[in-house]
């Protein structure tokens, strides 16, 4: 099985995650907890650019989350049938990269909130920064699904990793926001169809799943980060 170095929780190794569950690829979390020991890995050449997440399979030390995405697309064959359908993957990917903030930021821009126990505004300053990148990225992906009249999927005519990744964020802002998805039925239908993947459907029903990063969860993800890092 693959090995995942993280913090303890979502951030930037969990479309990682997504590919590795989609995938087939049985994999643990490594989470850290100590600065010593990100120093460590860094002092011993493990993270070749000294960042965060480390993936750890087929023999390699992989780092980059983005090429970590697309090694595992690659070795999972769900990269697309040919050029012309790996770029428009890899167009999906990034466009998804620049639209992951509200998610991927909403335990630290709240965290405040959060340890002052005010959970109801929270929620709401919460649900009004999601909004506003829903607003901004989803009717791209909207688009962008339904241009592709010959299938249910993101790219051509099969399961590519534009896919797992579009049902990833859509499946994090849906669990922030609930019902953020009514609005974008191409969007809902390939959360939809992904989550009921088998293994996809046994990722998300596992431990190796970590909690959307609100309150107790947010504080403790955010000191876990601040404390490795020694912010």
């Amino acid at each position: 099985g693959a090995v995942l170095t993280y913090f303890h929780g979502r951030g930037r190794a969990e479309q990682a995650r997504w590919l590795m569950a989609a995938t087939g690829v049985s994999f643990k979390n490594v989470c850290l907890d100590e600065p010593e020991q990100f120093q460590k890995m860094r002092d011993d050449g493990l993270l070749l650019f000294g960042q965060l997440p480390l993936l750890e399979i087929d023999g390699l030390k992989l780092v980059q989350s983005q090429s970590i995405n697309r090694y595992l697309a690659r070795r999972g064959n769900i990269y697309g049938k040919n050029l012309k359908e790996q770029a428009l993957c890899d167009m999906v990917a990034d466009t998804v990269n620049d639209s992951v903030g509200g998610v991927m930021g909403y335990p630290f821009r709240l965290l405040s909130l959060f340890k002052e126990g005010k959970s109801k505004e929270a929620k709401e300053q919460g649900e009004k920064d999601l909004l506003t990148f829903i607003n901004k990225a989803f009717p791209k992906f909207e688009k962008a699904i339904q241009l592709n009249k010959e299938s249910k999927f993101v790219v051509g005519s099969q399961l590519t990793y534009a896919d797992v990744l579009v049902a990833a964020l859509a499946h994090a802002y849906d669990e922030g926001l609930p019902g953020c998805l009514d609005r974008y039925p191409g969007l809902k239908g390939i959360r939809d169809h992904v989550i009921k993947i088998p293994s996809v459907a046994a990722y998300l029903a596992s431990s190796l799943y970590f909690p959307f990063p609100r309150d107790k969860v947010a504080i403790e993800y955010c000191d876990n980060v601040n404390k490795v890092l020694s912010r």
